[in-house]
């Protein structure tokens, strides 16, 4: 500003100031480099995860009363449901009739127990009373849907074959880890 009068400069309270550089700042290393950014370690900083989580080791599979004893819970679930269902579905038609649709009914619930429960709550109820769940046997993650029908399966043609198996003179075990699942403990998965 000029003081007309004077035809002098007047002094202003925030003249400019000459530019100052920054300081010059170091190379900025990349995406890929691994410094820390201050020298010092961080005495509060937790440590990082690791990038991958890390596979727990599989659990043992349950004994074998164990097995029978959830087998026959779940042997006598399924008839029993069966069963009921197909007195529910069939009134008043011949006995063979009755017989077909029983059978149906008692595949029927079998498979939604057996597979369906695996798959969605890795047990079933006779599993469930007894603390054991179903699990992949090689990660013990949740069983697929395909490996529980194909066990499912096993089961089925397995249990009618046992006296033929004892004829034989074999123990008639044809899986521990049948169709890639395993039969474990709950306590063991935590």
């Amino acid at each position: 500003m000029i003081d007309y009068q004077r035809q002098q400069p007047v002094n202003q309270p925030y003249a400019p100031q000459p530019q100052q550089p920054y300081p010059p700042q170091p190379a900025y290393p990349g995406p890929h480099a691994h410094q820390q950014p201050y020298a010092h370690a961080n005495p509060y900083a937790q440590p990082q995860p690791h990038p991958y989580p890390q596979r727990r080791p599989v659990p043992e599979a349950v004994g074998d009363e164990r097995r029978m004893l959830f087998a026959a819970i779940d042997g006598t679930i399924t008839i029993v449901a069966g069963f009921a269902l197909a007195l529910r579905i069939e009134d008043d038609k011949s006995i063979g009739m009755f017989w077909a649709v029983a059978a149906a009914c008692v595949f029927g619930v079998s498979f939604v127990h057996h597979v369906l429960g695996a798959v969605l709550f890795r047990t079933t109820v006779g599993k469930f009373l007894l603390f054991t769940r179903v699990v992949r046997a090689d990660d013990s993650g949740r069983p697929r849907f395909w490996r529980a029908v194909q066990r499912w399966l096993l089961g089925l043609t397995w249990l009618p074959m046992q006296p033929v198996w004892s004829l034989i003179g074999s123990d008639g075990d044809p899986y521990e880890d049948g169709c890639g699942l395993r039969y474990v403990r709950s306590k063991d998965l935590r």
